[in-house]
């Protein structure tokens, strides 16, 4: 008999507990761990490698530090976010008007634009390293410079969102789940996000699995707000279900 997605998730869960504590192990120290056999082992460390959460290197497997939001273009996680951002690119259409808010996922769907014409308003200051369709605009807000993030934020920021409006909004967040609905872990950037998505004719949710079903500090929108949600293949089906019963529409890219 299989096991069920639960115990699944539970025995991913255990290996990453004991990595955090012994910072690597092989396949043979986790299967004796955990009773269970190394092609079991195996096959979870390959979903795990996956997800960007460990890392398996001449025959030792180790957790990974949390990513680094400025510097995280070789991880397997930079990989998922940049498959979502394609996703999201395909939804755009010539001459829109775009919101972007400081998500790193978001703020990728950039690259994949430049067949199209568009306009893009952000508070998002690595949209300067993209190269853009040269009949298209880029205005940045402005506001107050935070760092390392590269954001901007303050009242500037705020009423250059207030002033216009977006046939798309596309935003990243830091959770989504049933009682906080969207959530950010930036204060500075909540009441900006709640005007993003306030002013967006169509909003697009980036997020990719560890987003999904987690909640953060602020509420900046409900699960009414979002047009449609690109994740990966490892999200939480649960909150997924209820997403879709919502009446979202739910992508999940493969991973």
């Amino acid at each position: 008999m299989k096991n069920s997605n639960k115990v699944i998730q539970k025995r991913r869960e255990q290996i990453i507990k004991i990595l955090q504590s012994i910072k690597s192990s092989t396949i043979s120290e986790l299967s004796d761990k955990l009773s269970v056999s190394e092609m079991t082992i195996r096959r979870d460390c390959t979903v795990l490698s996956s997800m960007g959460l460990i890392e398996q290197t001449f025959g030792k497997i180790s957790i990974l530090p949390e990513n680094d939001e400025a510097n995280n273009d070789i991880t397997a996680l930079h990989s998922i976010r940049n498959k979502i951002a394609q996703k999201a690119a395909n939804f755009i259409e010539n001459g829109q008007i775009i919101f972007i808010n400081t998500s790193a996922t978001a703020i990728q769907t950039i690259k994949f634009l430049t067949d199209k014409t568009f306009i893009i308003l952000t508070n998002n200051l690595k949209a300067l390293e993209f190269t853009y369709n040269p009949e298209s605009t880029l205005f940045l807000a402005g506001g107050e410079v935070r760092t390392p993030k590269k954001a901007l934020v303050g009242d500037l920021a705020f009423n250059s969102f207030h002033t216009m409006r977006a046939d798309v909004g596309i935003i990243g967040c830091t959770g989504l789940d049933s009682e906080m609905g969207i959530s950010t872990s930036q204060i500075h950037e909540a009441r900006i996000n709640r005007e993003i998505i306030k002013n967006s004719a169509k909003l697009i949710l980036v997020a990719d699995y560890r987003k999904i079903g987690t909640p953060s500090n602020f509420s900046i929108g409900n699960f009414d707000d979002i047009d449609l949600l690109i994740t990966d293949s490892f999200a939480n089906e649960e909150t997924l279900r209820l997403l879709r019963k919502r009446g979202v529409e739910v992508i999940q890219v493969p991973i």
